[in-house]
């Protein structure tokens, strides 16, 4: 979303400036959670609590604040509310019931920036009473919806009724939902580093002096806390850099071994073979998933990444599980440890060979590839900065991207074609919009902010501006040198 700042600057009016749209980051889980309505956990004592909840339709009474806190990892959203209050009292216990005459929150959840009306409710009261609302495009149910394995707790969970209380201070609530519930609507699964959604949460109800406050501002006209146009955006952060013991490292600080060097593509070749001989009864042909255990290269986060991990879990088993120790000698065992390597690698890991320094002649040149593409702050901002691609993708996916595009732009590049009421036309790439405003990169690389009702005609475009066929315009030399300097570029060192 924009700022309003510049809504009203555009319209000479800065005189009742409205609140700004917030932004929140939501960080990576640093330990486990347990849902209890305490929130003592390391993880949700680093947590960055939003910022405060505003009060939309004030007009008299304690406005008693609310501090809500988000994190996430790979399968499940948490999200917690911490409610001062004087005043509790909640009496609803049927499910889907109507909780909000009691003290409750709710969370409203969009996963897609560009359809904010495919969004999620999930409202809890003070007493742990759930009502769930899907409002999609596509759920054909009635007008309540069942998430699958949601948890939730609150402070009062299991009483039959909250009175007020002298003693009352404050209450909790804790919840999980997971991540697979928003699938249908999300733009990757789980969310990448850098994904956007937009979201709001809100307190309402009680007896005595109710209490209406939003996460963010709900502006006029709207008088509902559901009006996606109002959402806040969240920013998945896929690092937590307060966490005491980041992956890949052992207390002390050495690090662990997670991969020796590049995969030795001879070695995964005969890993391979020795692979499809013994276990493709569990874990399917080629690594691809079977009836009795997971793919071992699918976009999943792993408990077993290290190489020592993988060797000790095909040597020995995993004690508790289906997965039995195998006989081979230690020489297979590693050759399967690269195969297994070779289905998770990302560029970086994988290794490629090619003549890097042609390759980034060829990038800076006749790929024309800085036209929009920057590297350590070289080249242009029309397209993502690839500076950590190779940590981020895997060969197949670039050579993909160099021979046959994107089937969609990315957020944050999707190409646009503006013609103003003054005649003026803008082609650029659409960096962030919502109902009344929108901010286009143009091809020259310049940023202008509109107001949809300056523009006569909006065209959007579904096909990314990333062209195709760079292997039919390049030699096959030149090509592989450029896919080789391509998966060498990761900030860490390799």
């Amino acid at each position: 979303m924009l700022h309003w700042l510049t809504i009203l600057i555009a319209n000479g009016a800065l005189a009742q400036a409205p609140p700004s749209p917030v932004e929140y980051r939501i960080q990576r889980a640093a330990s486990a959670i347990n849902i209890d309505a305490r929130l003592d956990e390391p993880a949700w004592q680093r947590a960055t609590p939003t910022s405060s909840f505003l009060f939309n339709w004030f007009t008299a009474g304690e406005k008693e604040q609310t501090e809500a806190r988000l994190l996430w990892d790979d399968d499940n959203l948490y999200v917690s509310w911490r409610c001062a209050d004087r005043h509790i009292s909640a009496y609803e216990t049927k499910r889907h019931g109507p909780v909000s005459k009691d003290d409750c929150v709710e969370i409203f959840i969009s996963p897609n920036p560009q359809k904010v009306r495919n969004y999620y409710t999930f409202e809890i009261n003070a007493i742990g009473t759930m009502l769930n609302r899907c409002r999609t495009d596509w759920f054909t149910g009635g007008p309540t919806w069942e998430p699958e394995g949601v948890r939730h707790r609150a402070t009062y969970s299991g009483l039959a009724r909250k009175d007020e209380s002298a003693d009352d201070r404050e209450w909790i609530v804790e919840m999980v939902v997971p991540l697979r519930n928003f699938a249908r609507d999300a733009a990757h699964m789980p969310p990448r580093h850098g994904d956007e959604w937009r979201l709001n949460l809100m307190r309402t109800g009680g007896k005595t002096n109710a209490q209406q406050s939003t996460f963010s501002p709900i502006l006029p006209p709207s008088r509902s806390f559901h009006s996606p146009e109002n959402f806040g955006k969240v920013v998945f952060v896929a690092q937590n850099p307060t966490a005491p013991q980041p992956e890949g490292k052992q207390a002390g600080g050495r690090r662990r071994r997670i991969f020796s060097g590049p995969v030795n593509a001879a070695d995964a070749a005969v890993g391979r073979e020795i692979y499809n001989k013994s276990c493709t009864m569990c874990h399917g042909l080629d690594g691809a998933g079977g009836d009795r255990a997971p793919a071992l290269g699918a976009q999943r986060r792993y408990l077993r990444r290290t190489e020592d991990e993988l060797f000790d879990a095909i040597k020995n088993g995993i004690r508790g599980t289906l997965m039995p120790a195998s006989p081979a000698p230690d020489a297979d065992v590693r050759k399967m440890v690269a195969f297994i390597r070779s289905l998770r690698a990302t560029a970086a890991d994988a290794g490629f060979e090619g003549n890097v320094a042609a390759g980034e002649t060829i990038f800076n040149g006749k790929g024309n590839c800085t036209k929009c593409h920057m590297i350590k702050g070289r080249g242009g901002i029309l397209g993502p900065d690839l500076t950590n691609i190779a940590s981020e993708r895997r060969v197949e996916d670039l050579r993909l991207a160099l021979t046959t595009g994107r089937p969609q732009p990315s957020e944050g590049f999707k190409p646009v074609a503006l013609t103003l009421k003054s005649g003026a036309r803008i082609d650029g790439v659409i960096k962030n919009e919502d109902s009344f405003s929108m901010q286009v990169l143009s091809k020259d690389e310049k940023l202008h902010m509109i107001l949809r009702e300056e523009a006569s005609r909006i065209e959007y475009s579904e096909r990314s501006p990333m062209p195709s066929g760079l292997d039919k315009k390049l030699a096959a030399d030149e090509f592989r040198d450029l896919l080789a300097f391509l998966c060498r570029q990761t900030r860490q060192p390799r």
